[in-house]
């Protein structure tokens, strides 16, 4: 089974999923007496996070024959 993937599409996923998890994360720190410093940090290392994993899952997709990722304007052109 082959797998096509546009990178935008996944671009998009992972940065609605890591904003997701940040507000999660910020509801959990709210009592916090030093909030602005933990929500700092905490925004940082998960958007960090989000930006390796997607490296990982192109890494991956480049070795691997039946997972491809494709970008948006090459859909469009045929």
């Amino acid at each position: 089974m082959i797998y096509k993937i546009d990178s935008d599409i996944l671009k998009d996923v992972f940065k609605s999923e890591s904003q997701k998890l940040v507000g999660k994360c910020m509801k959990r720190f709210e009592l916090s007496d030093n909030k602005e410093e933990i929500k700092k940090q905490v925004k940082e290392l998960i958007y960090e996070s989000m930006r390796d994993e997607l490296d990982l899952i192109i890494a991956h997709a480049k070795n691997n024959s039946e997972v491809y990722l494709t970008n948006s304007k090459e859909i469009k052109n045929g």
